[in-house]
């Protein structure tokens, strides 16, 4: 199978266009552009499988407890949201409790090739830093403890332990656990920056969840972070969900170690409704609106996010995408020697189809995949944004900016469409044809609006974009019930205005599917104009019913359905664009100067004399002359000015070039 992308992250940068050829489940070759491509992505990005290190579980599962059909659900759960490879975590337990945990892991490990095997926070931690951990389970890492451990099924599961180094006998597990081939994570300690190092010594190579439950940074006394962050041997993880470690770290974290690496530390509560309770670790931990467990006393038992919206979480605290990302896929598969986390030759094709605001699409492990879904419409609820009313404003307001900024690069991959419709659109007119919008609500209105606003800016004469908004002028400004729906009213209004053969109609709507927009698409074919869409779902009624669909895959709102918010951004840009491209191709501009513009009002009458200025390089007196000689007409006064001419004559020069004035003054387009 061979799956082309214009935009890859290969796992530490973007690249694309190019082709991924997939056989045996691996990744064969990355070929530049397209080569004979079975499936094809024309937005988006295709990227390597998450890969997430410290997950205690998610959607109800514990993995402490899991039973068969609780490991289905998980990994089922997580593939859905990218999460490919999972390192299913237990925290301190009896060790009867964790050979009995790890005899389930293995079954299920057999079943489900995502299953990385185990993370075993505790029982060696340090007792003034178990955070949610119970103290009377904690253990310390003698030769009897960990041979009971090794002796059981855990030693062909584990995978990760995490160690406090400062503990009586660690050091020397650490070596133990190495020499193995378990690597070691320092963490729960109280340990100082030579004791970390100690550890990293003794063979230990990654941190757990960097600046929780560990030594303070001090800026004389580095602790547990700042070895963490500077000592080459060491990959620091991060739990990313904004709660555990403020923004203003994260940046700085992500900033400074090019080894950190994003995990959640999520636990069962992750996808279910604030205030739901369920036992971890020995006692309950209940979800709050702050997205956070939490024990009784409240003590931070875990996060509740998935990895996907970590990583958005990243991307909008500042941090660039490419490094978010390379925190979730590249940089785990390097700490534990994984043959995923890259689009490489070699790789196994654990590959995800984000939307350009990085929510998954579609998701292939080992290069197969479940049927496709289709991108998040706009109308889709997003669960992340649960507690968006009890968020400060600065965080609202930066929410927004970061959709907004994920529906501009979605636009970005519409832009060959839209070059095509402004280049038919341009021809119908250049030929004498009309420009026609139409659409209900938002969508109408921003047509009725770039369609008004066209007059002023570049004279254009009445009747040659007519805007067509469901339930009459009046929907303007008062929302008329119903009047989307009404298919006769969109074909009556088209024949109303006469429209032909000769016209374009483009039809706007976010959802694609406006009964009172689709109608008019349709009849317009009917009479043969050119039809044009300019939608925000993929695979709308509109798009296959239009010669030329611009799709723009915005994504969901941050206020599900409402598509005045980035819906309308786009559309309002996409509109803007048409028409002012339009008006370029048919001379209504000079350079970036106006000069079809009517003056009517004083602010116009000033911005013509300017122009007239700076075009003839003349004085304020002369060009003001010569502009009201000229009716008060930019082009004429300009022609007349540089060439000498007569108001009359230059009107003359002026149309017989078409209107367009640097063809009437001789220059070169």
């Amino acid at each position: 199978m061979r799956i082309f992308a214009q935009r890859l992250f290969d796992g530490e940068h973007f690249t694309g266009p190019a082709t991924v050829e997939i056989a045996a489940g691996c990744i064969v070759s990355v070929q530049p552009d397209e080569v004979k491509a079975d499936l094809h992505l024309a937005h988006g990005v295709l990227g390597p499988g998450l890969i997430d290190l410290h997950n205690n579980g998610a959607f109800g599962v514990d993995c402490a407890t899991a039973t068969p059909r609780d490991w289905d659900h998980f990994v089922e759960r997580l593939a859905e949201r990218g999460v490919t490879s999972v390192l299913p975590t237990i925290i301190t337990q009896p060790l009867p409790d964790i050979a009995a945990a790890a005899t389930r892991l293995r079954n299920a490990m057999q079943r489900h090739p995502a299953l990385l095997g185990m993370h075993l926070e505790g029982p060696f931690l340090a007792p003034a830093k178990r955070g949610a951990h119970r103290e009377d389970w904690l253990r310390l890492p003698d030769k009897c403890t960990l041979d009971e451990l090794l002796d059981g099924p855990a030693a062909s599961v584990l995978r990760l332990i995490t160690v406090a180094p400062e503990r009586p006998h660690a050091l020397n597990a650490i070596a133990r656990l190495s020499s193995l081939g378990i690597r070691v994570s320092l963490g729960h300690t109280a340990a100082d920056a030579e004791e970390m190092r100690a550890g990293a010594e003794a063979g230990a190579r990654l941190v757990t969840h960097v600046f929780n439950a560990q030594s303070p940074l001090n800026h004389r006394a580095p602790g547990a972070p700042g070895v963490a962050l500077t000592d080459p041997r060491l990959a620091p993880c991060v739990i990313v969900d904004g709660a555990h470690v403020d923004e203003a770290l994260l940046q700085i974290i992500f900033a400074a170690c090019p080894r950190a690496i994003a995990v959640t530390d999520s636990v069962a509560l992750a996808g279910m409704e604030v205030g739901s309770t369920l036992a971890f670790g020995g006692a309950l931990a209940t979800l709050g609106e702050d997205g956070v467990a939490r024990r009784a006393n409240g003590t931070i038992a875990g996060a509740t996010i998935t990895l996907d919206e970590g990583v958005r979480r990243l991307i909008a605290c500042g941090i660039a995408p490419e490094t978010a990302l390379a925190a979730a896929t590249s940089r785990p598969a390097a700490a534990l020697g994984l043959k995923v986390g890259r689009i490489a030759p070699g790789a196994r094709a654990d590959l995800v189809w984000w939307s350009d605001d990085f929510h998954s699409q579609q998701v292939w492990r080992a290069g197969i995949a479940p049927p496709a879904t289709k991108p998040r419409g706009t109308e889709t609820p997003r669960t992340e944004l649960m507690d968006l009313e009890a968020r400060a404003t600065k965080e609202i307001v930066r929410t927004f900016l970061g959709q907004e900024a994920a529906a501009l690069r979605a636009f970005g991959t519409a832009a060959p469409d839209l070059v095509r419709l402004i280049d038919a659109v341009v021809a119908r007119l250049a030929a004498g044809g009309r420009l026609f919008y139409a659409g209900a609500g938002t969508s109408g209105r921003l047509g009725l609006l770039d369609a008004v606003e066209c007059r002023p800016t570049f004279g254009v004469e009445p009747g040659l974009i007519v805007p067509l908004l469901a339930g009459g002028p009046n929907a303007f400004v008062k929302a008329e019930e119903g009047a989307e729906d009404d298919e006769i009213a969109a074909r009556a209004a088209l024949d109303a205005h006469g429209f032909n053969a000769r016209d374009a109609l483009v039809g706007i709507a976010a959802s694609g599917n406006t009964p009172f927009t689709l109608a008019a698409l349709r009849h317009a074919t009917g009479l043969g104009g050119l039809t044009g869409a300019i939608v925000n779902n993929a695979g709308s009624a509109m798009a296959g019913a239009a010669d030329i669909a611009v799709e723009i895959l915005s994504g969901p709102e941050i206020i599900a359905g409402s598509t005045r918010l980035s819906s309308g951004t786009t559309e309002k840009i996409a509109l803007n664009i048409l028409s002012s491209t339009a008006m370029i191709r048919l001379g209504k501009t000079y350079g970036p100067f106006m000069v079809d513009m009517r003056a009517s009002n004083a602010k116009l009458r000033r911005r013509a004399l300017c122009m007239v200025m700076a075009l003839t390089d003349t004085d304020e007196q002369t060009a003001r002359l010569e502009l009201e000689a000229c009716g008060m007409r930019v082009k004429v006064a300009v022609l007349a000015i540089r060439l000498g001419l007569a108001p009359a004559v230059a009107h003359e020069r002026l149309e017989a070039a078409g209107g367009s004035l640097r063809r009437a003054l001789g220059v070169k387009v």
